[in-house]
């Protein structure tokens, strides 16, 4: 790890004491493949907050990073994906006082299997609107959200 990622995990790690979240600042991302309409969830490790949930593909944004930038790059490091994104549509804002994720639909071509990282213990293709359970309270509040389901649904 590199001088510049340990100052950037020492600030994410201080925001963390300071309210609750990795970071000040997050970014996630589901994936959808345009050929067959499924969205690719995340079920999250035991090395995680809010273990055992499924959720997005995110984490904190790094300093002077941009937030479709970062959920890029958090997709290439907890999925490994490398292909072709075609489209990054803006879905629900999470904001708790000083903090805030921006959620993001990304759209790639095809299905892919994942090659996951500690930060995930499994990944699923699912139908819009079927679910697994539980849910990770940010990715539940993002499917609650009229305008981000109506961007989902209307991505298809």
């Amino acid at each position: 790890m590199d001088e510049q990622q340990m100052s950037q995990d020492y600030e994410h790690a201080e925001a963390l004491a300071r309210t609750g979240f990795w970071g000040s600042r997050g970014a996630g991302a589901i994936v959808m493949a345009r050929s067959s309409g499924r969205i690719l969830l995340a079920h999250r490790s035991l090395a995680v907050e809010q273990p055992g949930t499924w959720g997005c593909w995110g984490g904190a944004i790094d300093r002077d990073e941009d937030p479709i930038a970062a959920v890029h790059r958090e997709l290439q490091e907890e999925a490994g994906y490398e292909g072709a994104i075609l489209e990054t549509r803006p879905l629900f804002v999470f904001r708790k006082e000083n903090f805030s994720y921006e959620n993001f639909l990304i759209i790639i071509e095809d299905e892919f299997t994942p090659s996951l990282n500690w930060e995930s213990q499994n990944a699923v293709w699912f139908d819009v609107g079927d679910w697994p359970a539980p849910l990770h309270f940010g990715l539940d509040s993002l499917f609650a959200d009229e305008a981000s389901s109506r961007t989902i649904s209307e991505s298809r």
